[in-house]
């Protein structure tokens, strides 16, 4: 009987084991976007409501923002504040964070607007633009 037993709880423990050699499920490709605030170096305004962000790895963002951007293609300095005010140093520019501009417009002092979407600005995103551009029609909206 013990002998039955034995082989019964083998059996069954069999599967087991051979489960532990399977290989592990692969992980999801990284399709996270990082434009780190501590990356940022230079920018340039694509329309009222979106600008162009360069990182100093040579890639290009587009970064869309809402509120008060109507100062953007006037303003002499523009920095990234993280949402809640925290350090910035090393963190993502993410959706809620505020753009403060400084000067060159209408609206005296500083403005504020905030972002709304960070994407990576592919280059047919700036051939479509430049086509655009040149037929003097809408950008496209990403």
């Amino acid at each position: 009987m013990k002998t039955k037993l034995f082989l019964a709880a083998l059996v069954l423990a069999c599967p087991a084991f051979a489960a532990d050699d399977a290989a592990p499920p692969a992980k999801p490709a990284n399709t996270s976007v990082c434009l780190r605030h501590s990356d940022v170096d230079g920018w340039g305004a694509r329309d009222r409501k979106s600008m162009i962000v360069n990182d100093r790895f040579g890639k290009k963002f587009l970064v869309s923002l809402s509120g008060l951007c109507d100062d953007i293609n006037y303003a002499f300095g523009a920095g990234f504040r993280p949402l809640g005010g925290g350090p910035a140093w090393g963190t993502c520019v993410e959706r809620g964070d505020r753009l403060v501009m400084r000067g060159g417009g209408v609206t005296p002092g500083n403005t504020t607007c905030w972002v709304t979407k960070v994407q990576p600005y592919t280059k047919d995103m700036e051939a479509a633009d430049k086509l655009a551009r040149e037929n003097k029609q809408p950008l496209a909206a990403y």
